[in-house]
């Protein structure tokens, strides 16, 4: 742009000189005055018309004047916004200086007005054409530099319009050539000469070169335009852009250093640097942005002069600088600084103070800081309440900002008419729609975990439906509601339907690119775990392994779900160390991030607990599930199914023990928990049901065990996407329960389904599946003499147990539970295999 407002600002004088022609004796003087008089008074399109009558009214016998009105006529024609008429009337204009044969004075400025409007027209080889001429029709003489300079210089514009860099770059070097001559090296022509330059040589591939000159450009820029020129402004970002995609972070703080040398620190120069930094974060230089960001801050506070809400605007830059680069928590004390700046300026029921408010909120809320955003949102929602105008749309967001940080402190009964009221507010306030999809996102989750499930799919439902007609079905914010109703389908036990949403999201986020890594990672982490309860261990693990990759740095939640779905995974191989690793590393980021005493790490105990359980480290198991139960007690939560859970693994963990009836009260009292929240037909309620069975089975109980066992299974079959390989355990659990009663024949069955649910699914060196293999092997054997077949799975069973002991060989594992574990099963096979032989083949 600043190339051609120096071609306009030189064609402005020449059409000037146009209109002018009026003189003493001029004898069409009277003529064309009506013409000029509206041209002075910008009413072109009246101009034109009366400049059509003058040239019309000039004899044919005067070539040379008539040349002048036809180039009034373009001149009009171009103000008019009509290049091609323009065109039109110059070339008409040079037919009569032709016919005349007294070429204008300023006939090269003709050229070169008709080089540009023709390049405004997209006719480049015509604007080259023209240009070329205007260069040859100009002397080479001192009183022509500048001449030439602004001819080489649009001649340079229409070769690099035309893709012919490399000979714009010449011709741009001439008019540099020219202008430096007649003004020195810092005028302002050479600065956008120089700009070109970069252009030109940029587009041709030397990346070097088009920054050197830009940046010498820009030196320019900031010593002779005016300080709120916005093009400096401009010119600063098109060079960072360069600087960051050419990968010298460096040389984007060199180019603050120009700017501050140049220009000082002042408010002028503070945009400038915003700027700067501002295309560093997108370019993915969090660091160099997070610098630059401080400085146009400290420019801006250093200039008297600067409005306070610009400064407020700095201010909260540089703290969201800092965030990107460092985290919420550097972030939060100058959050907090801007907030207070902004209420001082605002007022406390400000909606820019509550903006800045919820800021700070956001940034407590990620630092799992619940309680302080919990006072921050309640402080500005009795400001806002305040006000006489009822700001809606902020009222509702600060319902739901207070809904979430109470929901995340696990006080449901607080949180759920929090979230009522909002979305009561928002759905019938226009123009909340945004917020609205937000807060139905996060009240869905609420329900499913807390309250109606049949309620959370209504709301996930219309969320989905909500962002389809806010943001279209390709965008990031529906793939994020099709997440959101995986999770709720999952709770409901729509397990194809919750992966038919997640492939969807899946699909969205791979089309938008990297930008949405951290988003895709999400779905790969839920879809992961939907896979290991459907029994397809492998599958979910090699989905696992692939977010492993994907996982940002910064994002210990993630982090911590993958260690706990890795846990499970492994905990279901038998590879018990490697799962306490990382179920350990869960815990250990929640209480980095929460502290030693929040609730969120009952969680990472409880699964702690079940793998040392099956370590047969029981005395600490049982320390570990009773610190679960004290956790959520000091939260005064002593019903739900979070409590239910704990109460079941305590019991399994004392059965364990041979603490048959304190195990039996545990297991009751998870029973009366669970119950209400999970009915039966649901997963939960099954597997609850089939862990009291092995509770009493533990106990000797077998025929009441039996029915308890049978009722999980029942349950468990007729979930939609059940796991087989749970399935198949159960089973195995059901035949054992039947051998004890007698029953060989129908234990046999239930062994043999037990093991067809879980052969290919499970690795031939799992445990639980060796463990199959045997329990069929010796009913088959003992009760119902079929000993060909049992010494087969005996073998089989046998192998697969040495199998996983050679793949473990020198690993950490066979130092642990896990290589004395798979050690101590492969000796009792392999004892009772030879066993089995001797008998089978008696000495002779």
């Amino acid at each position: 742009m600043r190339n051609r407002l120096l071609s306009v600002c030189m064609l402005a004088m020449c059409a000037g000189g146009a209109m002018a022609q009026e003189t003493p004796d001029d004898p069409y003087a009277a003529l064309r005055a009506p013409g000029v008089a509206a041209y002075e008074a910008g009413d072109f399109a009246r101009a034109y018309t009366l400049f059509e009558g003058v040239i019309e009214a000039i004899p044919a016998s005067d070539p040379a004047e008539r040349a002048d009105a036809a180039f009034s006529l373009a001149i009009l024609a171009h103000s008019l916004a009509e290049p091609l008429r323009a065109l039109e009337w110059l070339d008409r204009g040079f037919a009569l200086q032709a016919e005349a044969q007294t070429p204008a004075a300023n006939y090269a400025n003709y050229l070169n007005y008709a080089g540009t409007i023709s390049l405004e027209a997209g006719e480049n080889e015509r604007a080259i054409a023209y240009l070329r001429r205007a260069i040859e029709a100009l002397p080479e003489t001192a009183d022509t530099l500048d001449a030439r300079g602004s001819t080489f210089n649009a001649l340079a514009n229409a070769l690099n319009a035309s893709g012919r860099h490399y000979e714009a770059s010449e011709r741009r070097r001439n008019a540099l050539a020219a202008y430096m001559a007649l003004y020195g090296l810092d005028h302002a022509y050479v600065g956008i000469v120089l700009e070109g330059l970069a252009s030109d040589v940029g587009a041709d591939g030397h990346i070097g070169q088009a920054i050197d000159a830009r940046r010498d450009a820009l030196r320019i820029a900031l010593s002779t335009r005016e300080p709120g020129d916005l093009s400096v402004v401009t010119l600063a970002g098109v060079l960072a852009d360069q600087i960051a995609a050419d990968g010298d972070p460096a040389g984007l703080i060199r180019v603050a250093d120009i700017v501050q040398d140049t220009a000082g620190n002042t408010r002028h120069s503070a945009r400038i640097l915003s700027e700067i930094a501002t295309r560093s974060q997108a370019a993915g230089d969090a660091t160099v942005s997070a610098d630059l960001h401080q400085r146009a801050y400290r420019a801006a506070q250093a200039d008297p002069d600067t409005p306070d809400d610009h400064l407020a605007t700095y201010m909260l830059n540089r703290a969201i600088g800092v965030q990107s680069a460092d985290g919420y928590a550097v972030a939060l004390p100058l959050l907090e600084e801007h907030h207070a700046f902004v209420r001082r300026m605002d007022g406390e029921p400000g909606l820019r103070t509550a903006a800045a408010s919820e800021r700070v909120w956001t940034a407590l809320f990620r630092l799992a800081r619940f309680a302080q955003a919990e006072a921050n949102a309640r402080e500005r929602l009795e400001a806002l309440t305040a006000r006489a105008d009822f700001p809606a749309i902020e009222i509702g967001r600060a319902y739901e900002n207070l809904a979430l940080s109470i929901h995340e402190q696990y006080r449901p009964n607080d949180a759920g008419p929090v979230f009522a009221r909002a979305l009561e507010i928002l759905d019938r306030t226009d123009g909340a729609e945004g917020i609205l999809a937000s807060l139905l996102d996060a009240y869905a989750i609420h329900l499913v975990y807390n309250a109606d499930r049949d309620e959370a799919l209504a709301i996930a439902r219309r969320n989905v439906a909500l962002r389809a007609e806010l943001f279209g079905e390709a965008s990031a914010e529906y793939a994020r509601g099709l997440n959101t109703l995986a999770y709720v389908q999952r709770r409901n036990g729509m397990t194809y339907a919750a992966l038919e949403s997640l492939a969807g999201a899946e699909a969205i986020y791979d089309g938008l690119g990297p930008s949405m890594t951290g988003a895709r990672t999400q779905v790969m982490l839920l879809r992961g775990q939907i896979l290991y309860e459907q029994g397809q261990v492998a599958q979910a693990e090699s989905v696992l392994a692939d977010a492993d990759l994907l996982i940002d740095p910064s994002q210990a939640n993630q982090r911590r779900v993958w260690h706990t779905r890795m846990g499970h995974i492994r905990r279901t191989q038998g590879r018990l160390t490697e799962a306490l690793f990382h179920f350990n590393e869960d815990l250990a980021s929640s209480t980095a991030q929460r502290g030693e005493q929040a609730r969120a790490n009952a969680f990472p105990l409880l699964e702690i607990a079940k793998t040392l359980r099956m370590q047969d480290n029981l005395t600490e198991a049982e320390a570990m599930a009773r610190r679960v139960l004290a956790l959520h007690a000091a939260y005064g939560v002593t019903t739900g199914s979070d409590v239910g859970i704990a109460w079941g693994e305590l019991a399994a963990i004392l059965s364990a023990q041979d603490r048959h009836d304190e195990a039996l009260q545990a297991s009751e009292q998870s029973n009366i928990l669970t119950a209400p929240v999970w009915p039966r037909g649901t997963q939960r309620r099954a597997l609850q049901d089939f862990n009291h069975g092995m509770l009493l089975m533990a106990a000797g109980e077998y025929q009441e065990a039996e029915q308890q066992t049978r009722l999980g299974i029942g349950d468990f079959r007729s979930i939609e996407g059940h796991s087989p390989v749970f399935l198949g355990t159960m089973m195995n659990a059901l035949g054992y329960l039947l051998e004890q009663q007698g029953a060989y024949w129908q234990a046999a069955e239930a062994y043999r389904e037990g093991l067809d649910l879980r052969a290919g699914r499970l690795t031939n060196d799992n445990p639980a599946l060796a463990s199959g293999r045997a329990f069929l092997a010796r009913m088959l054997i003992d009760a119902l003499d079929e000993p060909a077949e049992g010494l087969a799975l005996f073998r089989a069973a046998s192998r697969g147990l040495v199998e996983g002991i050679v793949l473990r060989a020198g690993t950490a594992a066979d130092e642990g539970a896990d290589g004395v574990e798979f050690a101590q099963k492969d000796a009792f096979f392999t004892a009772h295999l030879e066993a089995l032989w001797t008998n089978a083949h008696p000495p002779q």
